[in-house]
């Protein structure tokens, strides 16, 4: 099923007016060239909000601002090794505080990709091309200890 875009407020309030005129949602559809569903829910929102602007959507805010995931991504693009850790404590002096997950699924959005190496002494974390088994020595992937690789 394809997503349509929304109507527009006049639309909506159109629906509303000839609805009050006493119209079907039918008849109101076909002049309108809506769908009659979709004139039922304008009116059933309509009848319980007593308005036809967008309401706000369901959802946890973002934890991190718009600022914030810049300052991430310039970061990580200056330096590609910077650590989940070393990008916390950055937030934290900026006065937002979020875990490494939340790090995470904030560099997954921005199109990072995450991949992960073993290293003989700890796993160490990847962001970027996918490493094979050749690439599970340490001296191989370059990378010291608990160190993070991003690549946008």
């Amino acid at each position: 099923m394809v997503k349509t875009k929304e109507l527009s407020e006049d639309t909506r309030n159109r629906i509303v007016d000839l609805h009050q005129a006493g119209k079907t949602e039918s008849a109101i559809g076909k002049q309108l060239d809506v769908k009659k569903s979709t004139v039922g829910a304008i009116i059933r929102k309509w009848k319980t909000y007593k308005t036809t602007t967008n309401l706000p959507r369901s959802g946890a805010p973002r934890k991190i601002s718009a600022r914030g995931v810049k300052m991430i991504t310039r970061t990580v693009r200056k330096n590609p090794r910077t650590t989940r850790g070393d990008l916390v404590n950055d937030l934290q002096e900026a006065g937002t505080n979020v875990t490494k997950a939340t790090i995470s699924n904030t560099l997954r959005r921005q199109g990072t990709q995450i991949l992960q190496c073993q290293t003989y002494e700890t796993k160490v974390e990847l962001f970027g091309k996918k490493h094979n088994s050749s690439c599970l020595e340490e001296s191989e992937c370059g990378v010291a200890s608990k160190e993070h690789i991003y690549q946008l």
